[in-house]
């Protein structure tokens, strides 16, 4: 039923998604790195699924065009912790911008009992969500 939603690109500005110039890896690196203010590179590697060279050149990529930043651990200089510059918090607040605007329009012309139904399904995810982090 979600893709149904995704398939209707008048409902929602696609716009900020195509014109991402980025590879899937670097996006979902991206990603990661954006949750956490400030997350280790073997860290980082392990969330990938891949190897620390691998993430290594995709941070690369990603500081090379002002996404990310590199910063020595506070507690451990050795350590590299990477954190999304503001050109890659910009970049992440656009691409979930356009997602609202999908739902806003849809919630605001729900039933206030239609609206409950989904309140109570979004807390339910929000809850697995929460468990499984």
């Amino acid at each position: 039923m979600h893709d149904e939603l995704v398939r209707h690109r008048t409902l929602w500005d696609a716009e900020p998604w195509l014109e991402l110039d980025m590879s899937t890896p670097q996006l979902k690196a991206l990603l990661l790195i954006f949750e956490e203010e400030g997350i280790r590179m073997r860290e980082l590697a392990r969330r990938l699924g891949g190897s620390f060279s691998n993430a290594t050149v995709l941070v690369d990529r990603l500081v090379d065009r002002g996404f990310v930043e590199r910063l020595a651990d506070p507690q451990d200089r050795r350590v590299v912790l990477v954190r999304a510059a503001d050109e890659g918090q910009q970049l992440i607040d656009q691409l979930v911008t356009s997602w609202r605007t999908l739902s806003t329009p849809l919630l605001e012309a729900l039933a206030p009992e239609d609206l409950s139904k989904v309140h109570e399904a979004l807390r339910v995810l929000l809850e697995a969500a929460q468990q499984n982090r």
